[in-house]
């Protein structure tokens, strides 16, 4: 049975987050795994290593009692449900964690458990997971399928992702917008006319609308699409560098999608 594996440190945006994982694990008959990873504590030299293995041991009673309880609920809510606690880099327990095949983090507007999963190793978890990532903003309140977009510059062959977004439509009222955006000088890779009839041959030209969005730098591009068109939640695909820390790394970059109040679902391109 697949899962969805929503990551969590019990704070305000992690539970944020854990409410649409359920609502996910839900419509897709999935099962919830939730991810707690116990931060080893940094103590002085001096203190001796039975206080140190005490500490740690206390650390992952107090999580393991706080996860049962939650995985209680959602087993008498009529889910599937489970958790794991790991000592590990979070990238090895993902990797170990085979039948997840969605990943879950919330994001918040300071620095908790998102920078410590993510903010210094995000080139390294992008590169090294296969899973669609769902980023959920802390204020995050809205209708998740309101308004799905797929925004790229439609320089490589992402039909793959496409399909893949087109698999959530299914849960929306509205089309799927694929919103192209156009930079001044786009590198034609693919081009427009092209891409958009084999993408029609595939899929049957039903379930999406295009649109061009023209923009001197594309993530500006991706702002204007999100406030114009009512975006609730934005599909991209990223490379194996840069792009995944300029949409998630604050410390990376000063973006739009780095403050974005809607969830971001990050596909990793195969090349």
């Amino acid at each position: 049975m697949k899962s969805v594996l929503i990551a969590t440190d019990f704070s305000k945006g992690a539970e944020n987050a854990a409410g649409y994982a359920r609502m996910l694990a839900r419509i897709t008959s999935r099962k919830l795994t939730y991810l707690h990873i116990v931060s080893l504590p940094v103590v002085d030299p001096m203190v001796t290593s039975t206080f140190v293995n005490e500490t740690i041991d206390d650390l992952k009673v107090e999580a393991e009692d706080r996860l049962r309880k939650i995985v209680e609920q959602d087993k008498a809510d009529g889910l599937t449900a489970d958790y794991i606690i790991s000592f590990e880099d979070i990238i090895a327990t993902i990797n170990e964690t085979e039948d997840a095949d969605l990943v879950v983090i919330g994001k918040t507007g300071h620095r908790t458990f998102l920078d410590r999963l993510i903010g210094s190793t995000a080139q390294g978890l992008i590169n090294h997971i296969t899973q669609p990532l769902l980023v959920i903003p802390e204020d995050f309140s809205g209708d998740l399928f309101h308004q799905l977009c797929y925004a790229s510059k439609l320089e490589f062959n992402e039909k793959h992702h496409l399909a893949q977004a087109l698999e959530w439509r299914k849960y929306s009222d509205k089309d799927l917008i694929i919103a192209h955006i156009i930079e001044d000088f786009p590198l034609d890779i693919n081009v427009n006319e092209q891409f958009m009839a084999s993408i029609n041959k595939d899929f049957g030209n039903k379930g999406y609308i295009y649109k061009n969005f023209a923009a001197d730098v594309y993530k500006k591009g991706i702002a204007e699409v999100v406030e114009k068109e009512g975006i609730s939640l934005l599909f991209v695909t990223t490379r194996k560098r840069g792009f995944f820390e300029g949409i998630i790394d604050p410390s990376q970059t000063k973006g739009m999608i780095n403050t974005a109040k809607i969830p971001v679902l990050v596909f990793n391109y195969d090349e």
